[in-house]
């Protein structure tokens, strides 16, 4: 066993392409040796702005054979009387290199063939590697890929060199003008600006000698521990947010943290405002004091540099930031001359949609489905008046200086804004929150003002753009609409908020200021639309047939809450060792009727069988709106054995017809029952 090592060195990539090039880059090359027949351990990847490493691990050294069987024409056709190959038959040889001798009949169907069985040489993988390489390089995806030169060979960056190594041998191999080698380049200031990489197991070691930091991993902890030591030299401690760090790696080689200072007088600005100049911007890591409450007038940066002469850099950054800051005051204080209500007026200047007018008009909407969430609730008047005013405020920040110059702190401006017009807290909260959550992955919002108006907000986006025809096709949804009805289902599922949304959406449509034609067909296209999205969020966590049996069971809209109490106890009940018996019997049931018109109406006069009267009066003692789900199941499992008894001894389909109808009533009964927790039809066992 061998290990193998490409390096692909480049132009400076950008951050955002090197993670996802890495993945792909793992999976393509995974796919084409499992393609190609090549046995291997392990596939590791590596990044920095100038490159991409791939080494595998234990890859074996020949392709095995390959022996298949090979399909000729029908007999009679390939062969003629004298058992000679006709014209066709010689061509089925010539193709596959076969000799007369080497055929064999055999029939399928009524038909006779001739085979052949046809054994391919493996190759040794150094061969192999020589043509997979090349082709799967060139098959990763990303925004902007370029061409370079008089080339048609398109990437990210242009390609400068290539390491291609097996174990101590080079591989050669060529992707455009580059040409492999066992010469790799050092980071640009590097005192030694080359190194012959001596093999894959030396790789990391070697980039060293030239300042480079190839793994990811390794560099990501090494920028984390000098910014907090970098903090700690000024008695602080550094605040470092997961996708900053991230971004930052991918911008290094050799990381080195430096450390900036701007005037105290900045801090009067909010904190949200500073470290958004210092991060967003700048990708600055913010310094706090020890006890990380207090926003010091320090930062840190991480810069990709080989040497000691950090007094440029940290003027030039020093003076960058000051100039940032200078316009943050300026704003700020600017924003604070008004108030933020006073501040409505201006919303109508910019508009949502065209169709569905302004972001004042918007921001009335708002307001009034947040009031319809309330009253479904059933809050108090003093948390009611809250929401009311949340929704009243949410989008005024829109029109200020700070947000119109920095947009990532819309929501959270207009949450300090608020405090200075002393709104109370959940006023305030609320105003930042209701963009909650940020990303697909992201918290939803903590207060129940945040929630409830940012899920008017999102259902107002959602039925309006789907009211204009602006619906979310294949991986297009330019307005954000899944990640809209995600955030929705996230906040009341995670926050264990129980409203009717079917009736939300509805009474979104009636305000909407649009003529609708069709509104029950555009309803239900939302209600699928969120349904959907439901069913992925489900299924992240739990089998999608137990998710479908759910979401099959009324209107799932109805409660959020409840589909997910009936699929934890559905996904508990079935890993149960006689689940196999509940599934067939509630299957069975449902077989029978489906098909059938049947009323619910049940008469015990009819029962010609004891079970009958045994099944139905266990049935009827069964009230599926006093009992709790996990009550539900231990009686429907109690019930059990008498549905077997019942099929075992009762012809369903009788001929007298008054007789089956009776007993299809019965098991319409049963049915019920089986429903009220799912649909268990959809569960693949």
């Amino acid at each position: 066993m061998a290990n193998y090592l490409l390096e692909l060195g480049t132009e400076e990539l950008p951050y955002k392409f090197i993670p996802s090039a890495m993945s792909q880059l793992k999976e393509i090359i995974s796919k084409s040796l499992e393609e190609s027949r090549i046995e291997y351990k392990n596939i590791k990847t590596y990044g920095t702005p100038r490159r991409l490493t791939l080494i595998i691990e234990d890859i074996s050294e020949n392709q095995p054979d390959l022996t298949k069987k090979v399909k000729g024409p029908p007999a009679h056709v390939a062969l003629d009387n004298d058992g000679n190959l006709t014209k066709a038959g010689e061509g089925f040889a010539k193709r596959n290199n076969i000799a007369k001798e080497d055929f064999y009949k055999k029939k399928v169907g009524e038909i006779e063939y001739l085979f052949a069985d046809i054994t391919e040489k493996g190759q040794p993988t150094k061969e192999v590697l020589k043509d997979i390489i090349p082709q799967s390089v060139l098959k990763l995806q990303g925004s902007h890929f370029m061409r370079w030169g008089d080339l048609d060979v398109r990437f990210s960056r242009p390609i400068r060199w290539i390491v291609s190594m097996l174990d101590q041998d080079e591989i050669k191999i060529q992707i455009g003008n580059a040409v492999s080698s066992k010469i790799s380049k050092g980071h640009r200031f590097a005192p030694i600006k080359e190194v012959e990489i001596q093999s894959s197991q030396t790789y990391a070691d070697d980039l060293l000698k030239v300042n480079v930091i190839a793994d990811p991993d390794k560099r990501q902890e090494e920028i984390k521990n000098q910014a907090e030591k970098a903090a700690l030299a000024k008695n602080g401690s550094v605040a470092i947010d997961k996708e900053l760090l991230k971004e930052v790696n991918y911008m290094v080689e050799w990381p080195v943290a430096a450390v900036g200072c701007f005037d105290e007088k900045y801090l009067q600005i909010p904190d949200d405002v500073i470290i958004t100049v210092m991060a967003a911007h700048q990708r600055y890591f913010p310094v706090y004091d020890s006890a990380q409450k207090n926003l010091l007038n320090y930062f840190i940066t991480t810069t990709n540099y080989v040497g000691d002469q950090f007094e440029n850099i940290n003027k030039g950054n020093e003076r960058v930031i000051t100039a940032r800051l200078d316009d943050a005051i300026f704003f700020y204080n600017e924003d604070k001359k008004t108030s933020l209500e006073s501040k409505s007026e201006d919303l109508k200047g910019i508009t949502f949609q065209k169709g569905l007018g302004t972001i004042y008009d918007k921001s009335k909407r708002i307001e009034e489905l947040s009031g319809f969430i309330a009253n479904e609730l059933s809050l108090d008047k003093d948390t009611a008046e809250s929401v009311k005013r949340t929704a009243k405020l949410c989008k005024n920040d829109l029109v200020t200086g700070l947000v119109f110059e920095f947009t990532e702190l819309q929501g959270s401006i207009g949450a300090e804004y608020a405090k200075l017009d002393n709104e109370n807290d959940l006023v305030c909260t609320g105003i930042k929150e209701h963009y909650y959550p940020l990303s697909a992955d992201g918290e939803p919002a903590d207060s129940l003002t945040g929630q409830i108006v940012g899920i008017a907000d999102k259902i107002d986006t959602i039925c309006g753009v789907f009211a204009l025809g602006k619906s979310p096709t294949g991986s297009a949804d330019p307005l954000g609409l899944r990640r809209a009805a995600l955030g929705i289902i996230t906040t009341i599922l995670k926050k264990d908020i129980c409203f009717n949304l079917s009736a939300l959406i509805e009474k979104s449509l009636s305000i909407i200021p649009l003529n609708i034609e069709d509104k029950d067909k555009l309803k239900n296209s939302i209600r699928e639309f969120i349904i959907q999205r439901l069913r992925i969020y489900l299924t992240d966590s739990y089998k999608y047939d137990l998710a479908d049996a759910i979401l099959e069971t009324n209107d799932p809209l109805l409660n959020l809450k409840d589909d997910l109490e009936r699929l934890i106890i559905l996904n508990n009940l079935v890993k149960k060792e006689n689940y196999n018996l509940f599934h067939e019997s509630a299957n069975r049931v449902h077989r029978i009727i489906k098909s059938e018109k049947y009323s619910l109406e049940v008469s015990k006069d009819l029962f010609a069988q004891d079970i009958e009267g045994q099944l139905w009066d266990a049935v009827t003692k069964i009230d599926t709106r006093s009992v709790t789900y996990n009550e539900l199941v231990k009686k429907l499992e109690d019930l059990i054995p008498s549905i077997q008894k019942f099929f075992d001894d009762v012809l369903v389909m009788d001929p007298d017809e008054k007789i089956k109808n009776n007993r299809l009533a019965l098991l319409g009964n049963l049915k019920i029952k089986f429903s009220k927790l799912a649909d268990f039809s959809k569960i693949v066992i």
